[in-house]
């Protein structure tokens, strides 16, 4: 009888312990569960209320007035529509209350939705700025979700500045049924090690949802700032722009491009142009400061907005910038130093963000293209100039294209006799008006363009195939730029020219300056030594104009020395000085070999100076301007 009065206690004892652990177990699970959801509630109402404020334009009016405009009530449909977010409430400073989402729904927004009521909680946190989040059951309350959480967050603006309080109620009876599903069977089960089971599970959800929030936070911040420098994105500057814009009268625009950029990743690697980059952006902020917006627009490109600075302030900062940036940086005990290029435009805020930047855009342009490491303010003449490049570009892109490219010709000519020798194939360009454009401004922007080297080919490929069908006895000569030499193939690409139209090779002269030769690291002249070698003549043009090195016409081989035409154009006010410098080249050129030709004969007074000087061949205006292939022929026949 005692043995089974001693083994009921024990029962009663074991399903007392057992029903209190339980209970102990539920009422943890309860509280973490609780805690749990307020803490992921805290986080979404948090998030809700910043994403609602950067959707919804001033704030601080509906706050103040309580009414929302037409674009705020379509921010604040969507806002609750898209969320578990089913109630929300706008409070003052002082407590009172401003808005409601529930009475927003049935009342004319043309005047305040709710009487002024005070809300201690809503002052309390305006005061404190700590959040108060509470979880409450709704069964009993007409019209709540079994389970959700009331959490009064601080109204933070645009500048970072607390203009209110929000309370906002959501909707958790969905993830409060998920976690009791997947934590009551420890407790029934388990009961003994439930309450260490549930530890793990639990922590893993605090775990995960701190993770979620971690990587919620890393997402928004690569959607809105650039990875490498910390700076705003292209779309984020936009977006910042036009509330930083508000607070000035004029803004200061920079566009900052780096001057061959990649050069510095090819010589001292990828990881150096990323250090370079980030020196960049940080003299950028440190120059300017903290009342300017900054962004990289991608690649090696920097934008920045200053507000109600003058041209004379905006200069020197760009001054600064130019000359930080010169001094270089150290990176990994390498010594890197670069340059930028800067575009400045000062305009009223009233002018858009993309006209801001497209003015700064046309400076940089002209910065880039005047020798870089330079800075350029804009301006409607400049506007102009770079209409006219548009309009030059597009115009070379479709002659190259549709071959609209033109040869004209010049005559070379014998001295005494005044025999057609040769003729020099000239490049033209017409504009759509068909008036033609110097190639001293179409040349550069075609070399620019990366066009130079097919026009190049398309020269030498004309020239051969139109001289082909002229006297036997007559050379054509074609002027080479640098970039057909970057590649390698140019005696190639000759050789097979020469057999396709089987032309003479004697028959072609290929003329280059001096600028080609100097920096050369030997490609050039083996190159040059290749194309010699088929039979083709080289001359050496626009001789005097450079260094006039005397050791290139011996180390390159030239078959002929042409004179520039300055030599003549300052002949008749000096002759008898300018005539023993032509004198002198003369016979120097045929001291080594070398045919001598004078560019810029315009009278029979310079014919018969240069005949007595014993110059080889002649050329300029006085036998003939440089003429279609129409009227070349025309020359030739009438001369034969």
């Amino acid at each position: 009888m005692i043995r089974n009065r001693n083994s009921l206690t024990s029962l009663l004892i074991v399903v007392v312990t057992t029903c209190v652990l339980m209970l102990g177990i539920w009422f943890m699970l309860t509280k973490t569960i609780e805690n749990v959801i307020e803490k992921e509630a805290e986080s979404e109402a948090v998030h809700w209320i910043e994403h609602f404020v950067a959707h919804l334009d001033s704030i601080e009016t509906l706050v103040s007035s309580g009414v929302p405009d037409q674009k705020q009530s379509e921010t604040i449909d969507i806002a609750v529509e898209d969320s578990e977010i089913f109630l929300f409430k706008i409070f003052r400073p002082d407590g009172s209350t401003a808005f409601s989402s529930d009475e927003y729904k049935t009342a004319q927004v043309t005047a305040p939705l709710i009487r002024d009521s005070h809300n201690e909680k809503a002052r309390v946190v305006f005061e404190t700025g700590i959040n108060n989040v509470a979880t409450l059951d709704g069964r009993q309350t007409p019209g709540r979700p079994d389970v959700y959480v009331e959490a009064y967050v601080p109204i933070i603006d645009k500048q970072g500045k607390h203009v209110g309080v929000a309370e906002v109620y959501i909707d958790q009876t969905e993830m409060t049924a998920s976690l009791k599903d997947g934590f009551s069977w420890i407790a029934l089960f388990l009961p003994i090690f439930s309450a260490f089971i549930f530890l793990l599970p639990a922590l893993g959800l605090l775990k995960e949802s701190a993770t979620a929030k971690k990587a919620k936070a890393e997402a928004e911040k690569l959607a809105n700032f650039d990875a490498l420098t910390g700076l705003y994105n292209r779309r984020s500057f936009t977006e910042t722009a036009k509330t930083y814009f508000e607070d000035f009268n004029s803004i200061g625009t920079f566009f900052i491009d780096i001057d061959d950029f990649k050069k510095i990743n090819d010589e001292y690697g990828h990881d150096a142009g990323d250090a370079f980059l980030r020196s960049v952006a940080h003299t950028l902020k440190s120059r300017l400061g903290e009342n300017a917006i900054f962004a990289r627009f991608g690649g090696d490109e920097f934008v920045a907005c200053i507000g109600d600075v003058s041209q004379e302030e905006l200069q020197s900062i760009a001054q600064d910038v130019l000359a930080s940036v010169a001094k270089g940086m150290s990176h990994r005990g390498q010594a890197i130093r670069g340059h930028v290029s800067i575009g400045l435009n000062v305009a009223s805020k009233d002018q858009s963000l993309s006209d801001m930047l497209h003015a700064a855009d046309i400076a940089l342009y002209k910065s880039k293209n005047g020798g870089k490491n330079t800075i350029t303010f804009f301006s409607d003449d400049l506007n102009d100039e770079f209409k006219h490049q548009q309009k030059l570009e597009k115009l070379l892109n479709k002659a190259v294209d549709e071959t609209g490219l033109e040869l004209f010709f010049q005559s070379i000519n014998q001295p005494e006799t005044k025999k057609i020798l040769g003729f020099e194939a000239l490049l033209r360009l017409r504009d759509e008006q068909g008036a033609i454009i110097p190639p001293d401004e179409f040349i550069p922007t075609a070399e620019r363009l990366g066009l130079i080297r097919d026009i190049g080919k398309w020269v030498l490929s004309e020239s051969v195939k139109v001289a082909k069908d002229w006297p036997k006895d007559i050379f054509i000569s074609v002027n080479l730029s640098a970039v057909q030499f970057e590649q390698g193939d140019l005696p190639v690409f000759i050789k097979d020219l020469l057999h396709e139209h089987d032309f003479p090779p004697h028959r072609l002269e290929v003329e280059v300056t001096e600028s080609l030769l100097i920096g050369d690291d030997g490609s050039t002249h083996k190159q040059l030594a290749a194309i010699k070698s088929l039979g083709v003549s080289m001359a050496m043009d626009d001789f005097g104009t450079g260094y006039s090195s005397l050791a290139y016409l011996w180390k390159y081989e030239f078959d002929k020395l042409k004179i520039d035409r300055s030599f003549l154009v300052g002949y008749d006010q000096n002759p008898k000085k300018l005539g023993k410098v032509i004198g002198s080249v003369v016979d120097l050129g045929h001291g080594i070999d070398m045919y001598v030709t004078m560019e810029g004969v315009e009278s029979n007074k310079h014919v018969d100076i240069l005949t007595g000087m014993g110059c080889d061949q002649l050329q300029g205006y006085y036998f003939g301007k440089p003429m279609s292939l129409a009227n070349a022929q025309t020359m030739m026949e009438v001369a034969a």
